[in-house]
């Protein structure tokens, strides 16, 4: 699309016999990268969500609306708009015109409202944990999305109704009405990148202050009470689980089957908590990670486009000269579809979460991948500690007076109180 109206007009038809160069081959290949990684890199976001369980949550389905709105520049907008690129000039009639401008507001207008959505969201997230995931329901979630296009429609919209300037036959591109770019730009940039300015930095301000209070509230709990908490693990050997009238278990190895004191058991519990209290802490620091280099990636890329949407209208409603040559306008163009290019890469550069699914998407690994997902979850939190696999290994029900032990061939043997013995698959137990 052209930017500058119909400023350029004379330097498109110019251009529009101009037989390919080496650098329109270089332009259509760089361009039908971007096209082709946007799709890819969006579809994944989406099929990634829809086939793992532990994706398919409420801050997530804001995040398809995004991949949707993205893909979909990229399979309706980007096409049309590197054809316009290559040959300087429209040859596809009025209405076909009107259609592409007005799909191209709403979808990049979509993108922008979904990343403003997503800015808030993680902001209640953050901010009210406890009363915003009650409110956070797939309902709510799907009424925001559905307000977000048709916010998005709104912008879009008026041009096909009359709200335009007269083109050129020759050229397509957004309506150079000062009213209706004020309208626009406004509605689809500047308020929604304000408002993520604001709500990101009180984002930064909350999230710091609760690393440092948890830093201080767990500073000190890793060290140990008791010179039990020291003792050497051991891979090696079977397990023993020891049951007492007290109803207190014991799990340990054969080498060492002495009574763990109750304040390890204490110990050992309360290190877990933390272990998992830090990484949800840091969970959530790498989601507030991600959301900034977003919000700065969609910065970079939109603002250049958004300055100069403004700019040429004023030049042409004041009788101005600005000029702006036309391969400035085309990057500044090419700059904000290429935001839709970077958002599932930035996902998959951050977001541990969506990194493991897109790999195994890409290897084509889709059968018995949640099953795969929660077994490294598991690990990531938990380790894989021999004395706790262990302990859930062999915490079994059986009479207070008796003791379970599983010898180096993995059998069970229970011994009952009066001194007999059960192995495995025997109806002792």
């Amino acid at each position: 699309m052209n930017p500058n109206g119909s400023n350029n007009s004379l330097a498109n038809i110019q251009a529009a016999g101009t037989p390919f160069t080496w650098t329109h081959w270089v332009v259509a290949l760089i361009l039908s990268f971007t096209i082709i990684g946007t799709i890819i890199g969006n579809s994944l976001v989406c099929i990634a969500v829809f086939m793992v369980k532990k994706l398919q949550t409420p801050s997530n389905f804001l995040i398809v609306s995004l991949a949707v709105s993205d893909l979909f520049v990229a399979l309706f907008v980007m096409p049309l708009a590197l054809l316009y690129e290559l040959t300087k000039e429209w040859r596809l009639g009025d209405e076909l015109c009107d259609a592409w401008t007005s799909l191209d507001v709403m979808l990049c207008t979509a993108s922008i409202l979904n990343l403003c959505i997503i800015s808030v969201d993680r902001y209640c997230v953050i901010t009210r944990p406890l009363t915003y995931a009650i409110k956070r329901t797939p309902k709510r979630i799907a009424w925001l999305i559905t307000l977000v296009w048709l916010l998005s429609a709104l912008i879009s919209i008026p041009p096909l109704i009359g709200w335009k300037t007269v083109r050129n036959p020759l050229e397509c591109g957004y309506s150079q009405e000062l009213g209706y770019q004020i309208y626009a730009t406004v509605g689809a940039f500047y308020l929604p990148c304000t408002i993520m300015i604001i709500v990101y930095y009180r984002i930064w301000k909350v999230s710091d202050r609760i690393s440092r209070a948890e830093t201080k509230s767990h500073r000190g709990t890793l060290e140990p009470s008791t010179p039990y908490s020291n003792r050497p693990k051991s891979s090696s050997g079977s397990c023993d689980t020891h049951l007492f009238p007290n109803g207190s278990v014991h799990s340990g190895k054969e080498e060492d089957n002495e009574i763990l004191p109750r304040r390890e058991r204490r110990f050992t519990l309360r290190t877990l908590l933390t272990k998992k209290t830090k990484m949800t802490c840091s969970k959530e620091t790498k989601a507030t990670k991600t959301l900034g280099v977003i919000m700065g990636g969609f910065i970079a890329c939109w603002l250049p486009f958004f300055i100069l949407a403004l700019v040429n209208p004023v030049c042409n409603t004041l009788k101005l000269k600005c000029p702006v040559h036309p391969v400035v306008s085309s990057i500044f163009l090419w700059l904000g579809y290429f935001n839709s290019f970077m958002n599932p890469l930035i996902y998959a550069r951050f977001n541990q979460e969506f990194r493991r699914p897109f790999r195994e998407i890409l290897c084509f690994r889709c059968r018995g991948m949640n099953m795969r997902l929660r077994t490294e979850s598991y690990a990531a939190q938990y380790g894989p500690d021999p004395q706790i696999n262990a302990t859930n290994r062999c915490s079994l029900r059986i009479p207070n007076d008796s003791i379970v032990r599983y010898n180096s061939q993995g059998q069970t043997l229970v011994h009952v109180g009066n001194g007999s013995t059960a192995s495995d698959g025997e109806s002792k137990l």
